[in-house]
């Protein structure tokens, strides 16, 4: 049985879930369709999914097509919880991209996309909600080919508009679709196509023709000879061009209203790859550090990617992407980055929050397991005698924190190794202990991740704890490059110390954190260096603002040592000589900026401007939408952003939507500078 290891990827309410629910439906995976809005999605099977009408967590599960076995990753919209796109897309074969019909490219879409284009993955667009008022599906065609810089293949012409969407004509078959109301949609009409189409319908088909003759002497001999192309010919060159991703198959529909889904079911099994399609996976040996490449043959040695835990009442569960060999229950195994041996558990394979008891696992599958001690998200499980490491998943930093402090020693024995449980399962969630408070400070990636994260410890994991407001979490760099030395010398317990070291700060905009490197080492004996590395990293760690340093090069130089010289006077030395950089080097304050994108009816645009703008906003761009809408686009810092979800329902009366990812840090002005100032 051939397999597709699919994701369904979007902007917050484009429709993903939705159409998720119906590949299940009439796969017959789920015998009744889950409806987001009603709170009884089968992927969104979170308590706090099902209440917010949103995903918030990647939901794997598995059903059958067309003789293909689907395993399918439902994948969040919000930017809060982009790792989850992130990891999920490392590990996936293909993706359908999911567009509104009337918003079109949305400021998430892009991020998701881009995701997708670092991971090489080839995709399928697919046009949802075409029975809105002020769905296009050719604006936004238009819009992806523009936005994205590929080329649209379209594959189906929609048959009605807006409110009177009915049908789709397919153009590789030449034949027009309608779905059944009374059946939900199960049963799919042939129809003959609507004349007031027909001329659409033989546009793109002879488009189609074009794109696909560029690729295929065979289409072009018989397109210029007025022949029939066949229509296994045709579907052939597409899935070629697909894979090679020279081009994005683009179909349509409405999935609320059951129209459309079964033809994109059948073009994801034709279209989108097999396991078998795709290259060799490339690691490294643990040893040489030399490539390694291991194909998807169930008699190689074991490679798999961990690419996602999670964590509930009952312990933990580890996703797994198998690339080669084969897992078992019960199988000894190594993991890669730690050295450390495990065995599996159970095995098994997802239905959302369900799970279906396996015994073995090969090379393709995605599946899950219990019973890992060592193992954490981005780790490679291979095979004890041959064991290889794959490439990690990297994530972006946190930019928002909030104080939680329990109430009782007992919980907060119990909230710190839940803490350190939930660091496992989502790799944009940090936590640490203040050394002024006790308390304990958690950081996410917006408000919406740390209220999640908040509610998951109080309500189901019973922590009795009072929770602070979320703060934003700076840093701090250099204004210019400095270079300076210092000894110290001194009487401690009795015993002489003394140490002396040059650094050099170098400041780099565009380095994400610090390095640290070694540029003269005298005769310090080895077993020193790390503890000298550490003291510097330890400067780093918190600077005169009291936040890590960033964009920040330290040249490490020690003279050679005099019988005095001791670990302890070096480690001294560093700390007076980073002393003297910051007070030759004003320190400077920065603080994450998040791109903002405001979607409002003309109405309210004004009023918006105005408070994006009050916010300390720049303004990148305003461009008019359909349907009498006009689109933002700007930077604004995040501690000017807390609230503004509320804010924004109130100025435009729940009528205009918004998205934000971070995309980094700038320099703090003066009036916020000085409130951190030591």
């Amino acid at each position: 049985m051939q397999t597709r290891n699919i994701g369904i990827i979007a902007h917050i309410d484009a429709g993903k879930t939705t159409v998720s629910e119906r590949f299940l439906y009439y796969s017959g995976r789920e015998y009744r369709m889950g409806e987001v809005h009603e709170g009884n999605a089968t992927m969104d099977w979170l308590e706090e999914e099902q209440e917010r009408g949103i995903t918030i967590t990647s939901a794997a599960t598995t059903f059958e097509w067309a003789g293909t076995r689907f395993n399918l990753i439902d994948t969040p919209g919000h930017v809060d919880f982009t790792a989850e796109v992130e990891r999920s897309l490392r590990v996936l074969d293909g993706a359908v991209g999911v567009f509104c019909g009337v918003a079109g490219v949305e400021a998430q879409s892009e991020t998701v996309w881009r995701q997708a284009d670092k991971y090489g993955v080839p995709r399928i667009a697919f046009v949802n909600k075409l029975d809105r008022v002020g769905s296009d599906y050719f604006r936004v065609l238009e819009e992806i080919a523009t936005e994205f810089d590929c080329t649209c293949l379209p594959l189906v012409v929609p048959v009605g508009l807006e409110a009177e969407f009915r049908a789709i004509v397919d153009l590789v078959e030449m034949k027009q679709l309608a779905f059944d109301e009374e059946s939900l949609g199960s049963k799919v009409v042939e129809q003959p196509i609507d004349e007031e189409v027909r001329e659409t319908v033989e546009m793109y088909r002879e488009l189609l023709l074009d794109a696909v003759s560029n690729r295929s002497d065979e289409v072009m001999e018989l397109a210029l000879e007025g022949r029939d192309v066949p229509s296994d010919l045709l579907r052939r060159v597409i899935r070629e061009g697909t894979l090679a991703r020279d081009w994005i198959p683009v179909l349509g529909g409405s999935a609320f209203k059951n129209k459309g889904v079964q033809p994109l079911l059948d073009a994801v099994v034709a279209y989108l790859p097999d396991p078998a399609d795709l290259p060799a996976i490339i690691g490294h040996d643990l040893r040489s550090g030399e490539e390694l490449a291991r194909e998807l043959d169930p008699s190689a040695p074991l490679a798999a990617l961990v690419f996602k835990v999670q964590i509930d009442t009952h312990g933990e569960i580890y996703y797994l992407r198998v690339y080669s060999g084969k897992l078992s229950k019960g199988q000894a195994i190594l993991t890669a980055r730690t050295g450390k041996k495990e065995r599996i558990g159970n095995l098994y394979r997802m239905h959302a929050g369900q799970r279906e008891q396996l015994e073995t696992a090969t090379a393709g599958d995605i599946v899950s397991v219990t019973g890992l001690r060592f193992s954490a998200t981005g780790d490679t499980l291979c095979d004890q005698g041959q064991p290889i490491l794959l490439e990690n998943v990297t994530f972006p930093e946190t930019v928002i924190s909030m104080a939680i402090e329990p109430r009782s020693t007992g919980d907060r024995d119990k909230l710190l190794g839940l803490l350190e449980r939930l660091t496992k399962e989502d790799p944009t969630f940090a936590f640490h202990t203040s050394e002024e408070t006790g308390q304990f400070i958690i950081s996410g990636m917006g408000e919406l991740h740390l209220e999640v994260i908040k509610n998951r410890l109080l309500r189901d994991f019973k922590v009795d704890a009072k929770v602070g407001k979320p703060q934003v979490s700076f840093r701090q760099t250099l204004a210019a490059g400095v270079r300076k030395s210092a000894s110290f010398e001194r009487e401690l317990g009795g015993k002489e110390h003394a140490g002396a070291v040059d650094l050099e700060a170098t400041v780099d905009p565009n380095l994400a954190g610090t390095e640290v490197e070694w540029i003269e080492a005298g005769e310090v004996p080895s077993a020193w260096r790390p503890t000298i590395e550490d003291a510097v990293q330890g400067c780093l760690s918190s600077g005169s603002f009291g936040f890590p340093y960033v964009q920040l090069k330290i040249g490490l130089r020690v003279p050679p040592p005099t019988p005095q010289t001791t670990e302890l006077g070096i480690t001294m030395a560093i700390r007076e000589c980073f002393d003297a950089i910051e007070a030759a080097a004003t320190p400077v304050l920065l603080e994450p900026v998040m791109r903002v994108t405001v979607s409002t009816p003309e109405e309210y645009f004004g009023a918006i401007n105005q408070d994006l703008i009050r916010r300390r906003a720049t303004i990148g761009g305003v461009e008019p939408r359909a349907g009498g809408v006009r689109e933002i686009e700007g930077t604004v810092p995040l501690m000017e952003m807390f609230g503004y979800t509320t804010t924004l329902r109130s100025l435009s009366q729940g009528r205009a939507g918004m998205s934000m990812e971070p995309i980094g840090f700038q320099a703090a002005p003066e009036e916020v500078a000085s409130r951190y100032r030591f």
